[in-house]
């Protein structure tokens, strides 16, 4: 049987989690993916809303536990993207397969400065 977290474990592998989906979305951004079903942006917005619900579940910790929110809260959350976007389109069979029903896809970059503190 497993033993449960306490709140300061938990609230230490939510930064954890927080700071690895930054990585993945920031990984997305710059070289793509390898899913052969989704775009990279599907992914991003996906890796998005991980972090957004990682957010909110450490904000219910701290304010239960009477914790300040650690640095890792106010790290600025990825921007939402085109769902249709694609870091590049070097993974010809996979474009293929994005693309067959005359989905056009974009290869339009957001911006993000992961640098910039925000609240969400």
């Amino acid at each position: 049987m497993s033993k449960q977290k306490t709140p300061q474990q938990q609230v230490e592998a939510l930064c954890e989690d927080i700071v690895r989906e930054i990585a993945t979305w920031n990984h997305y951004n710059e070289h793509g993916g390898q899913d052969p079903f989704w775009p990279d942006g599907c992914n991003m917005n996906l890796t998005r809303n991980h972090i957004i619900y990682d957010k909110r579940e450490l904000a219910e910790i701290c304010a239960k536990n009477g914790f300040e929110l650690p640095e890792t809260y106010y790290l600025n959350t990825p921007p939402e993207v085109p769902n249709n976007y694609m870091a590049n389109l070097k993974q010809k069979k996979r474009v293929a397969n994005l693309t067959f029903d005359g989905t056009p896809l974009t290869l339009r970059r957001t911006e993000y400065d992961q640098d910039q503190m925000s609240l969400l």
